[in-house]
């Protein structure tokens, strides 16, 4: 978020807002859309899994950050989205006009749906060491934004992914290009900001059918971290398209 100002000036918009256990022996994912997909997964590792006293399905951006503060660290973008529940609920887009853009259609932005918590992440680049969070306030077509910039080395504060997109004293680098910020009341927090929430454009939508042909034809030689990422968002059960309100504006 950050770097809105500057993605601003280039681009002159900015962009919208149960885990199965280890893998198989075999490197198999199970259960990926309800049938079995043959991904192999080097990682060398246990998929994360949520904690005791976390949920895998964060509804908040606090309950977020309680599950990465409790996940092993150093924590990853790729932990944080192998803990969440499967079904994985998700929306991708190939789209540039953000704070955080997409690489490519091939490595897409995705948004991640828990309850109106929706997190978002980058499969590969510059952007793919941040998440995302936007809660979507219930009755309304407003959104309080906050970010992370990954991997986390220790547990941070409440208040920590609200202070990464500060901008100044009284707004958020968010602000530019989501109109209408105002402060929230959140209890402990002093510095919680909601504007205008925006959906990513209909023709820069990427498929959850092609996402997951990416993850099946991953070269893990070539692109290990890419291929971890989309391992992450594929390889721990159930995937499902979801969608933004049909009522959300996009951003131009």
């Amino acid at each position: 978020m950050r770097r809105a100002l500057a993605l601003f000036a280039l681009l002159g918009a900015c962009g919208s807002a149960e885990d199965s256990g280890p893998l198989p022996p075999d490197g198999g994912a199970p259960g990926v859309g309800g049938s079995a997909v043959d991904m192999p997964n080097p990682l060398g590792r246990d998929r994360c899994k949520p904690p005791a006293g976390t949920t895998g399905s964060p509804q908040t951006i606090e309950q977020a950050v309680a599950l990465l503060n409790a996940l092993p660290k150093p924590t990853s973008v790729a932990c944080f989205v192998e803990s969440l529940d499967r079904p994985l609920t998700i929306l991708s887009t190939n789209s540039v006009f953000s704070a955080q853009p997409a690489l490519s259609t091939k490595s897409p932005r995705v948004f991640i749906k828990t309850g109106e918590l929706w997190s978002s992440i980058v499969i590969a680049g510059d952007s793919s060491d941040l998440i995302e969070f936007g809660y979507l306030i219930p009755g309304t077509l407003r959104s309080i934004k906050a970010e992370l910039h990954l991997p986390l080395q220790a547990p941070v504060g409440p208040s920590a992914p609200y202070d990464r997109v500060m901008f100044g004293e009284t707004g958020t680098g968010c602000g530019f290009c989501h109109f209408g910020e105002q402060l929230e009341p959140v209890s402990g927090i002093s510095n919680v900001f909601s504007s205008v929430a925006f959906k990513p454009r209909a023709d820069t939508h990427v498929s959850l059918e092609g996402l997951r042909l990416e993850a099946q034809t991953c070269s893990w030689q070539a692109e290990p971290r890419r291929c971890e990422m989309l391992a992450a968002v594929f390889g721990g059960g159930a995937v499902v398209e979801g969608a933004f309100p049909s009522s959300m504006n996009t951003f131009f």
